[in-house]
């Protein structure tokens, strides 16, 4: 059952307009959401030296995990037509999760991947040029046909199994482009 909080967001994502305007009677029950919000997400958001429960990160888990921690990847969301998160698959402990930003007048879509450990964010590529089709047992990452994806400096494969992770680099075949379009992975662990 979704939490007050994910509701909260969804309302002032789909009507800022009407929150703005009616702001003054809206203000008491945003205070009583906030502070429902506040009780219902610490039961199911991680704390500090628990252990960690990968079968926990789902679409709706993260969500409320990356607005609780003011995540950079969530910046000017507000702006946003649609903002929708993916899973992708779990390997042991890690997951990989998908967010996906509509944005601007062409409508123009952003892809962004987060892989966690457990309940951590390790960290994410944003912006990639397509989401994967899938995880294999193993970790690799499979993007669907049409996608060439590598790791940035060799042609291995992406993995969230990784000890470490480096750019990923993608290409559509066919496209015009002469090069790969590479992203750099973010990692949240330092920061």
């Amino acid at each position: 059952m979704p939490s007050p909080f994910t509701h909260l967001f969804r309302l002032i994502r789909s009507c800022s307009f009407c929150l703005l305007q009616s702001g003054i009677l809206l203000l008491p029950l945003l205070n009583v959401l906030s502070v429902q919000a506040a009780d219902s997400s610490a039961a199911v958001m991680p704390q500090a030296g628990k252990h960690a429960d990968a079968a926990q990160v789902s679409p709706e888990w993260v969500e409320r995990y990356l607005y609780t921690r003011n995540s950079a990847l969530l910046d000017d969301s507000f702006n946003d037509h649609v903002m929708s998160f993916y899973f992708f698959g779990r390997v042991g402990e890690r997951t990989l999760i998908g967010l996906e930003r509509v944005r601007g007048d062409d409508y123009e879509q952003f892809f962004s991947l987060l892989v966690f450990e457990g309940e951590e964010l390790l960290g994410y590529y944003r912006n990639v040029l397509s989401f994967p089709s899938g995880v294999a047992d193993n970790g690799d990452v499979q993007f669907p046909r049409g996608v060439n994806a590598h790791l940035q400096g060799n042609e291995l494969e992406l993995s969230i199994s990784a000890s470490e992770f480096t750019g990923l680099c993608q290409r559509l075949r066919g496209a015009q482009a002469e090069q790969d379009l590479c992203v750099p992975w973010t990692s949240v662990r330092s920061q």
